[in-house]
């Protein structure tokens, strides 16, 4: 199969079968390959097959990420992740600030909030290697069932870069 022909069953399965919006389909193509920038152009040939499989895998399972990454479920996924740093609103309207210069999830696109809860969750993975917070049984497995598609590998390798100092959030010692 030629590229072109690879990019049209790309675009095909995207807006005609899945019906994703373009935030959705950059989130996938980024999650693939964190170097494209979110679009399959920048990829090589071996990440296009790979965007086209995940795609396929999603329309055969009649499956739209466009549900489940809606903004309503993206904002209490915040509110969740909130609890496990134990952040009121005033600290996390000033992470988000931090991330996309908006002061609450509302403003947010989609994108944007993705942003965000990677950075919550690197943050939350980050207190937990430290010990600052502690996960018990079904409470360990709920965190890691929920952010599992939350992780990036930039934000695997080093969580140490996302600014939790700079947003003046104190934090003790915690246990969930």
């Amino acid at each position: 199969m030629t590229r072109s022909e690879l990019n049209k069953q790309i675009g095909v399965l995207v807006h005609a079968k899945l019906k994703l919006d373009e935030d959705i389909y950059r989130q996938i193509v980024y999650s693939i390959d964190n170097n494209s920038g979110g679009f399959v152009r920048n990829c090589d040939d071996e990440t296009a097959n790979l965007v086209l499989i995940h795609l396929q895998r999603l329309a055969d399972k009649k499956y739209s990420t466009h549900e489940v990454n809606k903004q309503s479920d993206q904002e209490k996924f915040v509110a969740r992740l909130m609890d496990y740093l134990k952040w009121n609103w005033s600290n996390t309207s000033q992470f988000i600030f931090k991330i996309t210069g908006k002061h609450h999830t509302s403003k947010c696109s989609t994108t944007e909030l993705s942003k965000v809860i990677r950075g919550m969750v690197a943050i939350i993975d980050k207190d937990i290697e430290c010990g600052k917070i502690v996960l018990h049984g079904e409470t360990k497995m709920k965190y890691y069932r929920y952010t599992k598609n939350h992780r990036t590998k930039s934000t695997e390798a080093d969580p140490s870069t996302l600014p939790t100092e700079s947003v003046g959030i104190a934090q003790d010692d915690a246990t969930i």
